[in-house]
């Protein structure tokens, strides 16, 4: 896969041939998503502030993330696609086989998460 991220060096320095480990999410919840006694899925839980409660989200794991949506989605060849995510205008293009893509759709929130 290619990936080129537009994202803030003054937060998150890198220098030449350092090596992070960055993870694409759709949401921070750890494990399924949870249900309300109504049955239904519960999304406020999905936010980046501790809620008193003791549940942490994917955020702990990190040490930079970023919040964005996927605008443009595109087919290439038969085997090579694009997506794009924007995070409040930094960018994100990630290139690669269309079966390790399957899960990003148009319009979808996306979080990027990076740790060295």
């Amino acid at each position: 896969m290619d990936l080129t991220l537009d994202y803030n060096v003054e937060l998150f320095p890198l220098a030449k041939s350092q090596t992070f480990a960055l993870a694409l999410a759709s949401s921070l919840a750890r494990g399924p998503p949870t249900t309300n006694d109504a049955g239904e899925e519960e999304k406020d839980l999905d936010v980046w502030r501790p809620d008193g409660k003791g549940r942490r989200g994917l955020e702990e794991d990190y040490d930079y993330v970023m919040y964005g949506k996927v605008y443009r989605f595109d087919g290439g060849t038969a085997e090579i696609v694009t997506a794009y995510a924007s995070f409040g205008g930094l960018l994100m293009s990630l290139t690669g086989s269309f079966r390790h893509m399957t899960n990003i759709v148009l319009g979808d929130p996306v979080y990027i998460l990076l740790r060295k």
